[in-house]
């Protein structure tokens, strides 16, 4: 069967007729892939069972989703137990913010922005499109056609590589404008996630708990200018303003 998939994949590609995008991860796909990598993530690390936390964090991440492109995604929100300051979102809709981060953030406007980032991770794709071009064309096939329990899991380790230790990299500049506009439309400060990415700038000389965070993203500061930039265009007033 794999080697008729095969076969069959390589007169598409080589015809280029009769086929739109064969080897694209479909959404019922996606959505098993961040199944996975949660159920792998939530295994590792323990979920928080403290009902303030999680009606907050549902409250917020429920806001959040709804402003986004893409809110019909099935949606979950879980506190990780762990004193790292980051959060993540997996394919199709899981979104996981550490115990350290709940902690961290000062006010439900700078979670909001920390979750909008998220959210646009899982909502503009990311890991799916690094998916596709990462694993082989033997792989991709199988989880394509066949959405094999081995071929997703593989997916899922990669998503799972991309949110705990190499990052998005450029990427994370589009997470950062499209989550702050999220987080604006949803009814919140336009300013949550920039004042919290400044909060964390003040703390690099103690690096203990946000290591990942400076080493899988852009620079701190490069990240607080361009809102500094982009905040204006989306509210019409100065950062600094009321």
């Amino acid at each position: 069967m794999r080697a008729l998939l095969l076969v069959l994949l390589g007169l598409c590609l080589s015809l280029s007729v009769g086929c739109e995008n064969p080897l694209e991860i479909d959404r019922e796909t996606e959505i098993e892939i961040g199944r996975q990598g949660g159920a792998d993530l939530e295994k590792q690390y323990g979920v928080v069972k403290d009902a303030a936390m999680q009606k907050r964090l549902d409250a917020i991440g429920g806001r959040v989703a709804a402003a986004s492109n893409e809110p019909d995604l099935p949606w979950t929100f879980k506190i990780l137990d762990s004193e790292e300051v980051n959060a993540v979102a997996l394919p199709g809709g899981p979104v996981y913010v550490m115990r350290g981060m709940m902690e961290y953030a000062k006010s439900d406007d700078q979670l909001a922005g920390v979750m909008a980032h998220e959210v646009v991770h899982a909502d503009h794709h990311h890991a799916k499109t690094v998916i596709e071009r990462s694993m082989t064309q033997a792989l991709l096939a199988e989880l394509v056609f066949q959405k094999s329990s081995d071929s997703i899991r593989q997916a899922a380790g990669i998503a799972l590589d991309l949110e705990m230790r190499q990052g998005y990299r450029e990427k994370e500049y589009e997470s950062d404008e499209f989550g702050t506009k999220y987080a604006f439309r949803a009814g919140y400060r336009a300013t949550g996630l920039r004042d919290l990415l400044s909060y964390l700038h003040e703390k690099e000389g103690d690096p203990a708990r946000i290591t990942w965070l400076l080493q899988s993203h852009p620079p701190l500061s490069k990240r607080i200018e361009r809102l500094d930039g982009y905040i204006p265009q989306l509210t019409g007033k100065p950062v600094g303003g009321p």
